[in-house]
């Protein structure tokens, strides 16, 4: 495992809430940054918590982020599935 891999991103609860009200999140969302780039990136649920899991090593990796670093996501619904620009 390298250490993209064990970079997860928990969702904040309010967050989830906010963006798609309770038990209605997304098994994945495209996420996009800067440059154009986008990304796949599935939301996993566990104890109770939605992380970004597969797909989002590749973010990481990409944005070259370590920890202690912030992600600030602006999100984009289109017909399709969401997109969030980082």
């Amino acid at each position: 495992m390298n250490g993209a891999d064990e970079v997860l991103l928990a969702i904040p609860s309010d967050a989830v809430s906010k963006l798609w009200g309770n038990d209605k999140t997304p098994k994945n969302v495209i996420i996009q940054t800067q440059d154009g780039r986008k990304f796949n990136v599935s939301i996993s649920e566990a104890k109770g918590k939605n992380f970004f899991f597969h797909g989002w090593s590749n973010v990481v990796k990409h944005l070259q982020l370590k920890k202690g670093c912030l992600v600030l996501f602006n999100p984009l619904f289109l017909d399709i599935a969401p997109i969030y620009n980082i």
